[in-house]
């Protein structure tokens, strides 16, 4: 039988959808006016981050892998939407992506690339004694070395990480337990004191730091600046983090939505990039975050319906039947 979802966590999941849907519109957008840039960044701050943290919560079993579960719900559509979103440079702009001219995951798909990598190395990690420490550390040497945070999508798998295991201890340990905090009578109003913390911490940490895929020394960093910075960020992150779960939790309108985050996640980036932002720079700035929330609620709103789903699953069954042993694209008993 299927475990019961949890409602509150499906309804955080679509605020965050919808977060990371206006984020990637206002990229757009950003460089005309300052306040658009401040915005962009203070979601970057924790909007994927948070995303990554509830990927790791919801493993029960950090023990071992299910590998036929990774292959069907995320190993199939992390190379059914890589195909697609290829497909799209090719008839668009006529030559693949740079993405896959340096071994990168296209885009937005770095995250399925590197939830795959995660939930491997989680087993691992788990049996070591303080896991988060040594994916801390590991982060921090990564950070300083000399090379295209980019290429085959390392750099961010590595920076990413620590939301991850942050998220599966948060599970099992009673101190730091997501549901513990995000229910107490006063985490509405810490959650808001929280958040604008976060946003003037934001303001001092750069977009290449948010984004997680450049080196200490491409932004110019020493290497003690660089550690600095980077830990400051984890802590406002994982604040933010544990502040909007905390605000969006009892959004349980939202949660049906929250069950399909794949499929919107995956979906949304070819709309923004080839049909929203060329078209968003023509409008005049009074009017452009206006259109960007309203588009960001309507995209998230119609990837969301059972077309979309079902567009989505068949796209994933093919590649499935193209080139997984039968074994790993059938349900299971």
């Amino acid at each position: 039988m299927a475990s019961q979802r949890d409602p509150r966590l499906d309804s955080i999941k679509a605020s965050l959808m919808f977060l990371v849907v206006f984020g990637h519109l206002l990229e757009g957008i950003k460089s005309t006016a300052p306040l658009l840039s401040q915005i962009y960044d203070f979601l970057y701050l924790f909007h994927m981050p948070a995303f990554v943290f509830l990927s790791g919560y919801v493993i029960k079993d950090n023990q071992g892998v299910n590998y036929r579960t990774l292959v069907r719900h995320i190993i199939m559509p992390f190379i059914t939407l890589s195909v697609f979103y290829e497909l799209l440079e090719l008839l668009i702009n006529h030559q693949f992506s740079r993405y896959i001219r340096s071994g990168a995951p296209n885009w937005i798909l770095w995250y399925l690339y590197s939830l795959i990598i995660w939930k491997l190395l989680l087993p691992i990690i788990m049996r070591l004694r303080f896991p988060l420490c040594w994916v801390l550390l590991a982060s921090f040497a990564f950070s300083l070395l000399h090379f295209d945070g980019y290429a085959f999508g390392i750099l961010r798998s590595v920076i990413f990480f620590p939301f991850f295991i942050a998220g599966n201890i948060a599970r099992e340990n009673q101190y730091f337990s997501l549901t513990r905090w995000i229910t107490k009578s006063y985490a509405p109003a810490a959650g808001v004191l929280i958040l604008i913390i976060g946003y003037g911490v934001s303001l001092y940490l750069d977009t290449g730091l948010l984004y997680g895929s450049v080196t200490n020394a491409s932004l110019g960093y020493t290497p003690l600046a660089g550690i600095m910075l980077r830990t400051l960020y984890y802590l406002a992150a994982l604040g933010c983090i544990y502040a909007f779960c905390a605000l969006t939790q009892a959004a349980t309108m939202l949660a049906q939505m929250g069950t399909r985050t794949l499929v919107i996640y995956g979906l949304h980036g070819p709309a923004v990039k080839f049909a929203f932002w060329p078209l968003i720079p023509n409008v005049h700035t009074p009017w452009q975050i206006i259109i960007t929330s309203v588009t960001a609620i309507l995209l998230t709103w119609l990837l969301s319906r059972d077309v979309a789903q079902k567009v989505f699953n068949s796209g994933t069954q093919w590649t499935g039947l193209l080139l997984m042993p039968r074994s790993y694209t059938e349900s299971g008993r």
